[in-house]
């Protein structure tokens, strides 16, 4: 039997963002497959524990610095693994030269958009290491044609290096027919106090989402649409100071709500409530809200650029992002789709977890040593 080891320290926490969630449902995923290879999870000293019907192994390594470069590294000497898959973070530099890596890259945000990235961020993955992360690895994940292209064209890796794997949508979470229970409905709206029909964004709060863009258009359409409010859904992440301060600046504080970080399980009522998911980043490796509001059900306006028209097909209202009277003249035309919300939902299940498992086991396999 062949042993996967796995990198599964983005997977723990339970406030989960992008790359978080992407590490738990694609070792979930993996996990969940016919697999025949032994599976053992590398977590942190303070990490929660896996889902216990999962048939994998867990390693805590008890280092809280550096535990990538050392502790992560140091088991590719100790233990045999025949392949490291490594969902979300870097490669560690120190590692057995003898076990192939595989990585997955969500995207190059420092590189296209380094004023909107964290200190950290341009630490861990700036020019340098993302080149070193691409030389280390046996073969790269990308989560979409968009973030493959930008692999080629920016760090020169060849293409037959690299597989495009889109993320997928947990349908038995998100699922139109929870939308049924009226009282769960109010009662999610109720805790979250939305009392208005309202407009949807989910995601960080950090400039290269564009929220500041967002609320100014928000701010031409609010005049003509009353009792139509701005709901922004997520944690604060860096740079937000001038994103938190802008609906005072607007006059706009009693329509334009930042609601924090939502939990997991409310997520699909508040896409469901929603009049339509409002997405208009600056830049995606993906964009895995389109999908999520998409299965519940509700219309999507996002980025006519990057990643975005890859994912929303022809299904999606798309809006120039660096404009606002476009962004302004989308969210009207979004609110006047008519579509049933059923081929919404037909469309997001072309996206599926179950589906990313298997193409990525397969990666796996086809790169052990």
């Amino acid at each position: 039997m062949r042993l996967i080891g796995i990198d599964a320290s983005r997977a723990e926490t339970n406030e989960k963002s992008g790359t978080e969630n992407y590490s738990y449902q694609i070792i979930k995923a993996i996990a969940s497959t016919s697999c025949q290879d032994e599976l053992r999870l590398y977590k942190r000293a303070d990490g929660l524990w896996f889902d216990k019907s999962l048939q994998v192994e867990e390693i805590k390594i008890g280092l809280s610095f550096m535990w990538t470069q050392l502790g992560l590294a140091a088991k590719t000497w100790t233990d045999k693994i025949d392949v490291l898959f490594v969902p979300a973070h870097v490669v560690p530099f120190m590692k057995n030269p003898l076990i192939p890596v595989v990585v997955t890259v969500h995207d190059l945000r420092t590189e296209f958009l380094p004023q909107h990235s964290s200190l950290l961020q341009k630490f861990y993955l700036n020019r340098f290491t993302e080149k070193v992360r691409a030389m280390l690895a046996s073969h790269i994940i990308a989560v979409s044609e968009s973030t493959k292209n930008d692999i080629i064209s920016r760090l020169g890796v060849s293409s037959e290096k690299i597989t495009v794997v889109y993320e997928g949508v947990d349908h038995l979470h998100y699922d139109v027919k929870k939308l049924t229970d009226q009282s769960k409905c109010d009662d999610v709206l109720s805790r979250y106090n939305i009392a208005n029909d309202y407009l949807l964004f989910v995601g960080t709060i950090q400039p290269r989402k564009n929220l500041v863009r967002l609320m100014q258009a928000f701010a031409q359409v609010a005049s003509e649409r009353q009792g139509l409010d701005l709901v922004v859904a997520g944690k604060k992440g860096w740079m937000y100071d001038d994103i938190l301060a802008t609906p005072a600046k607007l006059g706009l504080s009693n329509r334009i709500r930042f609601i924090d970080y939502v939990k997991t399980e409310d997520l699909p009522y508040l896409y469901g409530g929603a009049k339509a998911l409002v997405f208009p980043s600056l830049y995606e490796g993906f964009g895995l809200p389109i999908l999520e509001s998409f299965a519940m059900g509700t219309p999507v306006l996002t980025s006519n650029i990057s990643s975005m028209p890859e994912v929303g097909g022809e299904f999606a209202v798309y809006v120039e992002p660096t404009s606002v009277d476009d962004i302004s003249r989308g969210i009207f035309d979004v609110l006047k789709i008519n579509a049933e919300p059923q081929s919404f939902v037909d469309y997001s299940k072309n996206f599926s977890w179950e589906k990313a498992g298997r193409q990525t086991l397969k990666i796996l396999q086809d790169n052990m040593r």
